[in-house]
């Protein structure tokens, strides 16, 4: 019903505007429209917000980037009843699960009337192609705004009566997608076959080929499939566990996905551990006593720690689905059964080959030198894993990443004119490009290396909060967006690199090539 109510309100507003004229304001990329009218003792107003030219604008509920597209209203005595928005479109970009605008979107507000000066509306939003432009425009409810409207009564769209009782802004943030269910069942299956494949990467499958191995080597056929079916549940208790402390994260304003728990020191340091221990039984250095997964809580650590070890890994058709989960705030009737999709396709064939011994022995060959000779080359994998972790750990506790200082034109001044280099890197959290070069450049260790050996100091010029400052600055380069990269050479000249630059762009120009 939710669904249905927003499509012909949508159909309905549309066919409004097509009849009867609206004033428009035009910004640099996009453009407004607005109309209100009378109706009783309330006043309606519609609006639609119309990207043009490839350009799109973040929804209300915008995700892992960008600011949320807002109304805000100066009311003077009038009074807010409700509103409405359409949905906007979830994409998953560089890893970011993000919902924007692409196609015109609409919004509706219900106003108590009363005497006085009439209402103002404000719509903010920020608009991106490659690179964010922050736009903004003002409407006051004007008889010229009254009289776009045609006195035809078939031209005015009927809203779902609100509330009467006040609206509280911050649902707008919180609330679920109104399209939470739309494609679910689609997203399940995704989120299954994500999981049934990441049993088949790098850093995982050795460890099931063991498990699998010895269940075909299981002659009490009641005990493997109890020991499948701890397996099984001890998966889903992970995957459910992980899916808890990302929604409460999340709901802090925390920007974290699958595999947050890499940001930990002390849990990649666990990780590396763990793997170098795994390499070590597969070359048969450390002997396990098979005995141990009869334990009370075996088979469950078991499937619990392999969880843990996939968190590195990310497998085909997971991205689709967590990113639809993780989009916007989703209720949890909607969020945890995609994890726990997920959880079922890692879990599964261990638990078929738990459940059916037998037919997994007609299946694979029978045993001889030849596993001996496959676990030590699964050894090989299980190594570069925990070198790969290593290396992590050395850039997070060595500092890595680079130390930025804030930028302040002054700072900046006063540094070049010592005849010192200096970068300076205009971002914003809200950039979804600043966020995927954060990811792919500043976060490389050859990138603060680079800048080290030249002796380049780095400044960020941080916009998340509007600046002064910094749009004069911006300005000044003949810009009003970001990202914006400028490298001064400490000589009197400057360069300005590209949107999206690779480390090789920074070797070239802190070395002076």
């Amino acid at each position: 019903m939710r669904r249905l109510f927003v499509l012909t309100f949508g159909l309905v507003l549309c066919a409004a505007f097509s009849a009867a004229g609206a004033v428009r304001k035009q910004t640099a990329h996009n453009a407004v429209e607005l109309q209100a009218y009378e109706d009783g003792d309330t006043i309606r107003a519609e609006a639609r917000l119309i990207p043009q030219n490839g350009w799109q604008i973040y929804s209300h509920k915008p995700g892992d980037a960008g600011l949320p597209t807002e109304a805000v209203w100066t009311l003077y005595d009038h009074r807010l009843l409700g509103e409405e928005w359409s949905e906007g479109e979830d994409i998953l970009y560089e890893g970011f699960a993000l919902n924007v605008y692409r196609q015109p979107a609409l919004y509706g507000a219900r106003l108590a009337k009363a005497g006085g000066k009439m209402p103002e509306v404000s719509f903010t939003w920020m608009a991106c192609k490659g690179e964010c432009f922050p736009e903004s425009v003002s409407f006051v409810l004007t008889p010229e705004v009254f009289a776009a409207r045609t006195d035809d009564p078939a031209a005015v769209p009927q809203m779902a009566a609100p509330s009467a009782a006040p609206v509280d802004n911050s649902d707008r943030l919180s609330a679920g997608s109104d399209r939470a269910g739309d494609g679910w069942l689609r997203i399940l299956l995704l989120a299954f076959a994500g999981g049934l494949v990441l049993n088949f990467m790098p850093c995982v499958f050795p460890v099931l080929f063991l498990k699998i191995m010895s269940a075909a080597k299981e002659t009490d056929r009641r005990q493997s499939a109890r020991e499948a079916c701890k397996y099984a549940a001890g998966v889903l208790c992970c995957f459910a566990a992980t899916a808890g402390v990302l929604y409460g994260l999340r709901r802090t304003g925390a920007e974290i996905g699958w595999g947050f728990q890499l940001q930990s020191p002390f849990f990649v340091a666990a990780m590396a551990a763990l793997f170098l221990l795994l390499g070590l039984v597969f070359l048969g250095v450390i002997k396990i006593n098979r005995g141990l997964r009869y334990l009370p809580a075996g088979s469950f650590m078991t499937g619990f720690l392999a969880v843990l070890i996939a968190s590195p890994c990310t497998a085909p058709f997971m991205g689709a689905a967590l990113g639809w989960a993780l989009t916007t705030a989703r209720p949890a009737y909607f969020y945890y059964p995609v994890f726990l999709a997920l959880g079922v396709g890692y879990a599964l064939p261990f638990f078929l080959a738990g459940l059916y011994p037998g037919a997994l022995k007609k299946i694979l060959p029978r045993p001889g030198r030849w596993m001996a000779v496959l676990e030590k080359v699964f050894a090989l994998p299980m190594f570069l894993t925990c070198g790969w972790l290593l290396w992590v750990l050395a850039g997070d506790m060595s500092g890595g990443r680079e130390d930025w200082l804030p930028y302040t034109p002054a700072a900046v001044e006063e540094a070049t004119a010592r005849g010192e280099k200096a970068f300076v890197n205009f971002t914003a959290k809200w950039c979804l490009t600043c966020l995927v070069n954060e990811r792919r450049v500043f976060a490389d260790r050859e990138f603060a290396e680079a800048a080290e050996e030249n002796g380049v100091r780095l400044f960020k010029a941080d916009w998340t909060d509007r600046s002064p400052e910094i749009a004069r600055a911006l300005s000044g380069f003949g810009r009003g967006s970001i990202p914006l990269y400028v490298y001064y050479d400490g000589r009197g000249g400057y360069e300005i690199l590209p949107q999206m630059p690779s480390v090789d762009d920074f070797r070239r120009v802190f070395s002076g090539r």
